[in-house]
Order: C-alpha cells, then sequence, then structure tokens
C-alpha cells in the first residue's frame, strides 16, 4: 500500500525534475543513477562500465556534467559531481524512454518494486526446476501437474475478478495505432 503511494505521488513528478533524486532519497527509491543502471542491464546486458560520464567546470563556478550511455549524450549543468551523475541519468532515461514523462512510470519499471518482482518471478521459476527432479521416468510428474493447475486456477481468479466497465468506441474522427505491437519492448539504444 505504501509503495502505491509513492509511485502515485512520483506520477505527478517528471523524469528530468531536479528533485528527484532528493525525494527518492527521503523514500528510500533507488536513485536515478541506479535505476539507469537497472535499466542498462535489463534491456541490454550492460553496466555501469558502459557510461562514459565526466565533470567540466566552467566559467562563473558552474558546472556542467557530460554523459554517454551508446549513441545518446547528454549535457546538464549541476552543482558537483554527484548532483551530475543523478541529474544527467535522468536526462538519459528520458531520450531512453521518449514516451513516458513521469518517474513513477520508470520506478516500476526499475525501481525496487519491480526488483521485488523479478526476485519472486526466480523464484517460482525455481521452485518448477525443483518439481521437475520429482519426475519417475515414463510417469506423469504430478508435482508438475499439481502446479500447473495452482497457477490456472490463480488466473481465473484474477480473471473473475476483473469487471468490464463497457464496450470502448473511439470517436470517428480519431484514428487508431496500428495493431502491431513489435518494438514496444524495445528501448532505443
Amino acid at each position: 500500500m505504501y509503495d502505491e503511494v509513492i509511485d502515485e505521488f512520483f506520477d505527478e513528478i517528471r523524469i528530468e525534475d531536479p528533485r528527484v533524486p532528493e525525494l527518492c532519497n527521503k523514500t528510500s527509491e533507488l536513485s536515478p543513477y541506479s535505476i539507469l543502471l537497472n535499466c542498462l542491464q535489463r534491456n541490454f546486458g550492460l553496466n555501469g562500465a558502459n557510461i562514459d560520464s565526466r565533470l567540466v567546470t566552467q566559467k562563473n563556478q558552474k558546472n556542467e556534467f557530460v554523459m554517454s550511455v551508446g549513441k545518446h549524450t547528454v549535457q546538464v549543468q549541476c552543482k558537483n559531481k554527484k548532483d551530475g551523475k543523478q541529474r544527467a541519468s535522468q536526462a538519459i532515461l528520458q531520450k531512453l524512454h521518449p514516451h513516458i514523462s513521469s518517474w513513477g512510470s520508470l520506478l516500476r519499471l526499475y525501481g525496487n518494486m519491480s526488483m521485488q518482482t523479478m526476485r519472486e518471478k526466480k523464484a517460482e521459476e525455481q521452485e518448477i526446476t525443483l518439481l521437475q527432479s520429482n519426475a519417475t521416468v515414463n510417469q506423469p510428474n504430478t508435482s508438475i501437474i499439481n502446479k500447473l493447475k495452482e497457477e490456472m486456477l490463480k488466473l481465473q481468479e484474477i480473471k473473475n475478478s476483473i469487471q468490464p466497465i463497457g464496450k470502448f468506441l473511439p470517436p470517428e474522427d480519431v484514428a487508431l495505432p496500428s495493431a502491431s505491437g513489435i518494438d514496444l519492448n524495445n528501448v532505443d539504444l
């Protein structure tokens, strides 16, 4: 419940909002740089070594932080290197996700809750792997069959709990996008 309130709060904050690092720190969410690392690891198998960054001191005691990831390079004004690293991470994340506008959306994709979901998924996969060891040659694996039945019942409960609001009828003057979803899960790096 608490995480949902935080996500909704962050839905009101744009990705490049300068308050994001401080707000993440106060709510125990991952920093923009950590979110960037998660994004690169999940989508491209890259780690922090693939990020080039440097602090450039300019005239009038102003600093600029430059960060490059793949073909994307950003330059942000900052107070110091730590501030620049976070702000530049936000700018790179915005370039990688041009269709996303709020920090809450990025948290759902790469934040603490997404990490928990990934751990739960891995644990379920390991459970199924262990159930496979209960198999007897030329016999049905009742452990796997029972697990499958249990998961199907969960899906049925979810399906039954969803009540349709009605049927969507788009306005006649609005062109709907094509049904192709080929590029929806790809981030351009």
